[in-house]
């Protein structure tokens, strides 16, 4: 044990492993400082004595370690010195030698030994560079309270791939000011046994103090934290980009020189790790290029390099980077041109052309010659924009002019050789699927799918419409655009069964209203057939009806899925065949005869096709056979126990139409029931609640069928 320090009976002492040991005034050993002790100069000093001496044995070990490896002599005098190098030696196997080895050529390049007496009789050896050990000197005397008592010359040279610390290099770096340095690190927490820790909180705030009390160390000590965070890596990376930054911003405050070569191998690895923040590059673009500045092309290279090496994911690219790289270009007498080009060339080949969020990007970087100097550079460049589907630009009209600038569309027309055949029937295919269905098609895809007409008629594969596929976003289905490629004597590929079921909604006519060699073509004309009768039917819905009123419920005026508006499919011959044919079947079912949950069934499709009825199906002698139904018979029919007509049509006309939510009625519609249809069962209710609701429901779609179909 050491000196004990006491304060109002509590005491705190270090034990000989070096742990600090708080006792109550009864002696009880306490698991954490007390209150009366915390704030205790004492206390506080022998915190500083315990970092000292467990730094001091890890250090130690360590450099033993080093020392086996190398098979370094070792002087026997450093290990009489103090017990914890003769400790660390023993366990790294080094055997001390009583002669040291010859003294190297100069001061700067030894090792001292200098043994250091703590108040609380502590002794400590540490091996110093010869260069800086008398600044250490006047640290740990006046902050460590460790006076020197000897030194000693080891004879060990430093090795030559071994860094000072950061304390070291910053007194390095300041010539005339090593002291006023080596004070600014220690008090920032840097000291020879540790760093700072990474607590970005108590990081900020003592940065806040040196910026206030020594700011001329500020730089160097920010690109230190940055490169510890960096090291550290995880959550820590954000931070060195941040300390990255301030450092350089420190600079150009304080308007410090730099080594140009330095600065940018600097910006180069922080690019490499990710940790570049957009701001510090357009900060170094406008700090190389001011109005009037010349710079070199050896930096214009280091800059362009930067930017290539920052360029990780497409979300790495930022609007102004092709901006920021023509300045200082011009200010380089280079063509910006041809530099975005070279930019372009390095990256692209990891990003992809057009790629993610960053059109703005790529509409500054392609908007000159950039493209066509790129394409001189890198032929291949003409199949990435070939991968690029319209929406990889700003609008169709910019994906063509990038098409057309780059020599893809002459490859895609045969104005080129060197496209495969069939390769353009797949690109074709591949652009059509990427439209999507909530919006406009776009007429420059037409209108480039008939400008290839000729050389896919020429290649005589077939093209493949964009069926739908299951996990895949839906594209409209151009059957407009697949009749003119017919006329053309392009071949399409064999349709699906129901032409995959892409709904009459998104089957595009209006180029071409008539269909007239589409539905010439057997195949489609079947297939089309098939898609409208099962879309008409509602195929595909669950066979219970109260299962169909979760989809198209009978009173509903439309439904989510429901048409708009009428499809222009529905206009053309075959359309018209398939919907009279539709109407007819309906009308057969009525005259069949329905229950409740059949009328529920008929009167889905309805709500369905909606306004379609009004335009294309007026048909009064329909409108009579719908008119004629007799829910309130059918709802009898349904009811749990025998109740008279008339008790239930004034039961019926009390309610209103509304959606089946939920097991039971509402309170007072339950007390309706319960006096229209006494003594049923809970189970009963609900079952006589859900057919008095869908027959009001009924009522009202039939309400609205019958006005749709009458003249």
């Amino acid at each position: 044990m050491g000196r004990r320090y006491e304060v109002d009976g509590y005491t705190a002492e270090l034990d000989d492993d070096f742990q600090v040991v708080h006792r109550n005034p009864r002696g009880k050993k306490l698991q954490q400082i007390p209150d009366r002790l915390a704030d205790s100069e004492g206390v506080r000093r022998l915190y500083r004595l315990r970092r000292a001496l467990t730094g001091h044995r890890r250090n130690a070990g360590v450099q033993a370690e080093a020392w086996a490896t190398a098979g370094t002599r070792v002087p026997l005098a450093l290990a009489e010195s103090d017990p914890v190098w003769r400790e660390a030696l023993d366990e790294a196997g080094v055997e001390p030698v009583a002669d040291p080895p010859p003294a190297p050529d100069a001061d700067e390049a030894a090792l001292i030994a200098r043994t250091y007496v703590h108040p609380d009789d502590h002794t400590m050896t540490l091996l110093l560079r010869a260069s800086f050990a008398r600044h250490w000197d006047a640290l740990v005397a006046s902050q460590e309270d460790w006076a020197l008592t000897d030194t000693v010359a080891t004879g060990i040279r430093v090795p030559e791939d071994s860094e000072p610390t950061f304390p070291e290099r910053l007194m390095a770096a300041h010539p005339g000011r090593e002291q006023e340095a080596l004070e600014a690190a220690y008090a920032f927490g840097w000291s020879l046994w540790g760093s700072p820790l990474l607590y970005k909180s108590l990081l900020d705030s003592s940065l806040e103090r040196l910026a206030a009390t020594a700011p001329r160390f500020l730089p160097a000590v920010l690109d230190e934290l940055a490169d510890m965070c960096l090291k550290a890596g995880g959550k820590h990376q954000e931070h060195a980009t941040g300390y990255f930054t301030r450092a350089r911003n420190a600079e150009r405050e304080q308007h410090t020189k730099l080594d140009e070569r330095w600065l940018d191998a600097r910006y180069a690895t922080f690019a490499d790790h990710g940790a570049l923040a957009t701001g510090a590059v357009r900060a170094r673009a406008k700090e190389l290029a001011p109005r009037g500045a010349v710079v070199s092309p050896d930096q214009l290279r280091r800059f362009r390099d930067v930017l290539v090496r920052r360029v990780h994911t497409p979300r790495d690219l930022y609007p102004g980077m092709a901006a920021d790289l023509r300045k200082v270009a011009r200010a380089a007498g280079a063509n910006p041109e041809s530099e975005v080009a070279a930019l372009l060339a390095d990256i692209v080949p990891r990003t992809g052309l057009c790629a993610g969020d960053t059109d703005k990007f790529w509409a500054d970087a392609l908007k000159g010659k950039a493209l066509e100097l790129l394409v001189e550079r890198r032929p291949e460049t003409v199949h990435d924009v070939l991968r690029l589907i319209p929406d990889d630009a700003n609008s169709p009209a910019d994906w063509l002019s990038l098409l057309r600038r780059s020599g893809a569309l002459a490859l895609l027309t045969g104005e080129h050789p060197g496209l495969p055949a069939g390769e353009a029937a797949r690109l074709l295919h591949d652009w059509l699927a990427s439209e999507p269905t909530w919006r406009v098609r776009s007429d420059e895809l037409y209108d480039l799918a008939v400008r290839l007409a000729p050389r896919l008629a020429a290649d005589a594969v077939p093209v493949r419409l964009p069926y739908p596929v299951p996990g895949r976003s839906r594209a409209p289905m151009p059957l407009d655009l697949a009749d003119e490629l017919l006329a053309h004597g392009v071949p399409l590929a064999d349709p699906p069964p129901k032409l995959g079921s892409p709904g009459a909604a998104h089957l595009l006519v209006h180029r071409r209203p008539h269909l007239s060699r589409l539905l010439a073509d057997p195949r489609f004309a079947r297939e089309l057939r098939s898609a409208l009768h099962a879309e008409l039917e509602l195929e595909g819905l669950p066979e219970a009806g109260v299962s169909y009123h979760r989809h198209y419920r009978p009173h509903r005026e439309a439904e989510r899925n429901s048409w708009r508006g009428t499809p222009g499919i529905c206009r053309t011959p075959l359309g018209r065949e398939v919907l009279c044919a539709w109407l007819d079947r309906q009308r057969e079912s009525l005259r069949a005869g329905l229950d409740l949950n059949g009328l529920v069934r008929l009167l889905a499709p309805f709500v369905h096709i909606g306004g379609v009825v009004d335009e294309l199906l007026k048909d009064e002698a329909t409108a009579r056979e719908f008119a004629a139904v007799d829910v309130a018979a059918l709802v009898l029919a349904d009811l749990p126990t025998e109740v008279g007509r008339p008790a239930v049509e004034g039961l019926m006309a009390t309610m209103r139409p509304e959606d089946l939510i939920g097991t039971r009625p509402l309170p007072a519609l339950r007390t309706r029931i319960d006096e229209t249809l006494p003594d049923l069962s809970e189970s009963q209710v609900s079952q006589a609640w859900k057919a008095l609701q869908t027959g009001v429901n009924c009522q009202e779609g039939l309400r609205r069928v019958v006005a749709r179909l009458s003249d």
